[in-house]
């Protein structure tokens, strides 16, 4: 089962606003993709205005009452890309993980439960902070994509992720098959912008994504709208690069085999 998570430790990288973009694109290009909304803002969930109804289980009963995680996946406007939102029960849901046995790998055991999915991608959005819902989070994914802003925050912060995840896998034994870092909002003509990238393409080239998502007031737009930026503006900047970064996930996490 090939699956991602969208995390950073800085606040602001557009996260969300990533698994939203790269679920929908891949979704129109034919692949089966499902979104799990782990952050407890549920921004994710509120931007495909998709809630779970009375009656069905939510992402909280599938982790605290081990209800089934196929009973709470529902349909978003777009074929082929289906969601397991978040609800306000998020906001309590790592207070609730501690009593859990198996406590950080809740959710990768429900995703296993529920094999054979038949979707090419499950994509995680995780809010911006280290939790026990952070840690089903991760522990679930076989890829971790990491937005970042060409600041020096989100380069400091990127040295204390990858401290965490050294420690986090000496800990569980369980390390990324991938690590991609994906510079977003980023302003070419910025000198300050170009500098940042520089010096993260010096210390983290390795993991760069070689696409950059570059600064474009029609995503900011399509955002207020509730619309993906490649339905409200198909042919802007932001609509073109994000087209690009989902062909480089395609190549490089699709195309990959599958452990």
């Amino acid at each position: 089962m090939n699956s991602m998570a969208v995390f950073s430790l800085k606040g602001g990288t557009g996260k969300t606003t990533i698994s939203a973009s790269l679920g929908w694109i891949l979704a129109e290009e034919g692949c089966r993709i499902l979104l799990i909304d782990m952050d407890p803002q549920g921004h994710l969930s509120q931007f495909f205005k998709v809630r779970t109804p009375p009656g069905r289980p939510s992402l909280f009963d599938v982790l605290i009452k081990d209800q089934p995680l196929r009973e709470a996946i529902l349909p978003t406007a777009q074929v082929n890309l289906e969601i397991v939102p978040a609800g306000e029960e998020n906001l309590r849901l790592n207070e609730a993980l501690i009593a859990r046995p198996w406590r950080e790998w809740r959710l990768k055991d429900a995703l296993e439960a529920s094999q054979p999915l038949s979707y090419d991608l499950v994509l995680i959005d995780v809010g911006g902070n280290l939790s026990l819902v952070t840690h089903n989070a991760l522990l679930a994914a076989r890829v971790l994509l990491i937005p970042v802003l060409p600041d020096l925050f989100s380069y400091l912060s990127l040295k204390t992720l990858f401290a965490f995840l050294q420690e986090a896998g000496r800990t569980y034994q369980f390390f990324f098959k991938m690590i991609w870092v994906l510079i977003n909002k980023i302003n070419p003509h910025r000198p300050l912008d170009r500098e940042n990238r520089q010096a993260l393409e010096q210390y983290y080239g390795k993991f760069l994504v070689p696409e950059v998502v570059r600064e474009d007031v029609k995503l900011v737009q399509a955002l207020r709208q509730q619309v993906p930026v490649t339905q409200a503006a198909p042919q802007s900047t932001a609509a073109r690069d994000l087209r690009k970064v989902a062909r480089f996930i395609r190549t490089m996490v699709l195309a990959a085999p599958a452990p």
